[in-house]
């Protein structure tokens, strides 16, 4: 890695404070970065309903049996020509 020296300087600091090798510091601090990002990744997917299957997310929700796609459709095409309009 190509790291600055005030960044080099710092991890030398630290990683020597807890007695520990630069590499082991950097690997540790990698180690928690990643699984503190995993989790709330894994929180903000679990919240919207999204989740992975066989390498595909998915989005749960109810049933859309109810929904007239056409209308929702000729809807949304409307209010896109409102804006369009600037109304």
């Amino acid at each position: 890695m190509n790291l600055s020296p005030a960044l080099q300087q710092a991890i030398k600091e630290i990683s020597s404070s807890q007695g520990i090798s630069p590499e082991q510091f950097i690997v540790q601090t990698l180690t928690e970065k990643i699984g503190k990002l995993k989790q709330s990744n894994q929180t903000s997917v679990s919240q919207t309903g999204l989740k992975e299957r066989d390498g595909i997310l998915v989005f749960e929700t109810e049933s859309l049996n109810g929904i007239d796609f056409n209308e929702l459709i000729a809807q949304s095409r409307q209010e896109r020509d409102l804006e369009q309009m600037g109304l």
